[in-house]
């Protein structure tokens, strides 16, 4: 199974046969660009100022900070800059911001981004230039860390992944800093939903592509903290699943099941079969050599992560979705965020 995860499913994926998108780099539809903001006095300004730079006509963009509850300075921030509308909203989560923000949106495209991702200059022509194809509903940008990511080769796999589905137009989820939705094919959520999960795959259930521009780059710090983050990231994509029943079900998704299967769950429960693994090769130990050398590479692979930051990386994320896979069962449910930083 963990072969089939990490190998034969981006395997086959290649074997997939291509499709064609039209691209048009002079497409200017008007563009609503909505950052969901908790607390961002500290990167507010520059985050807007950067927005402000953007190589876009600015009779055609729309920009919106949408405050979920904010107690610091982010709303006064944010609306002494020109240019800019602010929204006050309730503490109720980023997927409540950004369906209030979409509601208020005068943009034939929305743009979705986090209040700590910075854009390239060019960053929002080469997002919009997809949706010159009317077959196409939602577009992924590139999502790079400053200095170097410290999710190092796994996150390189993962955007060789993204980039596979993309050829097929059913790319699994996006970029939470960098994606953008046709609005007209834009679907509301629940809050406790994930939306850069979610709304892709809502786009996709109404007949549209999804698709990957990887020459649409934003940037980030690296995030602070690992497990922490991809934990609640797992619990939330976990209850998010509820809403996702049709693409669930094999008979009427077919295509899409395989992918959600083979992409998101059995890699969120990879954990578990590395503890069934393990566990097996201890009562097997007896039955000879071929059992001893498995136990063997297995030890030795694991105290590699002491000095391999790929293992080490990997370790990190499967102890993230054990213990996210925990919350869930347990009933515990995350709605509202916090900042990391």
């Amino acid at each position: 199974m963990i072969i089939y995860t990490y190998l034969g499913y981006p395997f086959l994926l290649s074997l997939k046969n291509k499709k064609s998108f039209e691209v048009d780099n002079s497409y200017e539809p008007s563009v609503s660009f909505i950052i969901a903001a908790f607390n961002e006095e500290k990167g507010i300004q520059s985050k807007l100022e950067n927005t402000l730079t953007l190589d876009y006509p600015k009779e055609k963009l729309e920009i919106i900070v949408a405050s979920d509850g904010s107690t610091d300075r982010t709303v006064q921030i944010a609306e002494g800059i020109e240019g800019v509308k602010v929204m006050s909203l309730e503490r109720r989560g980023k997927t409540s911001a950004q369906n209030s923000a979409s509601k208020e949106a005068f943009g034939e495209i929305l743009v979705f981004s986090d209040a700590n991702g910075y854009y390239s200059t060019n960053a929002l022509r080469k997002l919009v230039r997809n949706f010159a194809d009317p077959k196409v509903g939602s577009v992924c940008g590139e999502l790079r860390y400053k200095g170097g990511n410290a999710e190092g080769m796994y996150w390189r796999y993962e955007v060789m992944i993204k980039k596979l589905e993309s050829r097929m137009g059913k790319l699994l989820g996006a970029n939470g800093c960098i994606y953008a939705v046709r609005k007209s094919d834009y679907v509301e959520l629940p809050d406790y939903v994930i939306s850069d999960f979610v709304e892709p795959l809502k786009v996709y259930e109404q007949g549209k592509n999804v698709i990957y521009e990887e020459e649409a780059i934003a940037w980030e710090d690296n995030p602070p903290e690992t497990l922490k983050r991809k934990r609640r990231i797992i619990l939330r994509s976990l209850q998010s699943l509820n809403y996702l029943s049709n693409l669930l079900n094999p008979v009427r998704s077919r295509k899409l099941f395989w992918q959600l299967v083979s992409h998101k769950i059995l890699r969120w429960f990879i954990s578990f079969i590395l503890i069934i693994i393990f566990i097996s090769n201890v009562i097997l130990l007896s039955e000879g050599t071929f059992y001893q050398l498995m136990m063997f590479a297995q030890v030795m692979s694991y105290l590699s992560a002491t000095v391999n930051q790929t293992v080490r990386y990997f370790l990190v994320v499967n102890a993230a979705s054990f213990l996210g896979i925990f919350d869930w069962l347990r009933g515990k449910r995350i709605i509202t965020w916090t900042i990391d930083r």
